[in-house]
């Protein structure tokens, strides 16, 4: 099982490190159009999009200029993404919760279950 859990904290890195991609060149405004912008990313265009969307749900001033071809921050933004892992046991996972198993949900929707 812990093979197949592994596989998504994996995945939550990657989110996270895509995520921190994209927010440097959009503040390098060097993200180019937005095909060219999720090809540069490996994403589709609609996926890209979600990305923004999400980013913009944490208050960034995302917007795109037509004439430089690119993503760019309308005022001053910071975004500083932080994150741990850490190995807990069946019965310390019952005391954070109280006896109820959660999984928490991560960027594409994906389920986490670390015992």
């Amino acid at each position: 099982m812990l093979d197949f859990n592994l596989q998504y904290v994996m995945n939550f890195i990657k989110q996270m490190e895509r995520i921190n991609t994209i927010h440097q060149l959009i503040s390098a405004e060097r993200t180019g159009s937005p095909t060219a912008f999720a090809k540069k990313i490996g994403l589709s265009r609609s996926q890209l999009y979600n990305m923004l969307d999400f980013i913009k749900d944490l208050d960034a001033p995302v917007r795109y200029c037509k004439k430089r071809e690119s993503f760019y921050y309308e005022s001053s933004y910071e975004l500083i993404l932080n994150y741990s892992l850490k190995t807990i046991t069946c019965d310390e996972l019952k005391e954070i919760y109280g006896g109820f198993h959660l999984r928490p949900v991560l960027l594409d929707g994906a389920m986490v279950n670390l015992q």
